[in-house]
């Protein structure tokens, strides 16, 4: 489901259920409340990254800030958590 081309629709879908106009987010989470496969979990955290760097004018979410996060069950990582917000 989540091909690249997808994702911006998805995760504004995803903001508006969630009725918030600021919200962090994880790529697991994300991935979870849609089912996807952990196959798409590139295309969403690049697409995150790059309304991170750069915001489109057309696109009504950008990324304000990123925090990694270590997690530690059952192994130690990271993971990146993103601070998503709707534009004025």
């Amino acid at each position: 489901m989540a091909r690249n081309k997808e994702i911006p629709d998805v995760l504004a879908h995803y903001m508006e259920v969630c009725g918030e106009t600021e919200r962090w987010i994880t790529v697991y989470e994300f991935r979870t409340y849609f089912h996807l496969d952990e196959s798409s979990a590139h295309a969403i955290s690049g697409f995150l990254h790059r309304i991170y760097e750069r915001s489109f004018f057309s696109y009504p979410y950008r990324v304000k800030k990123i925090e990694k996060i270590v997690v530690h069950t059952p192994q130690r990582r990271c993971i990146n958590r993103y601070l998503v917000k709707k534009r004025q």
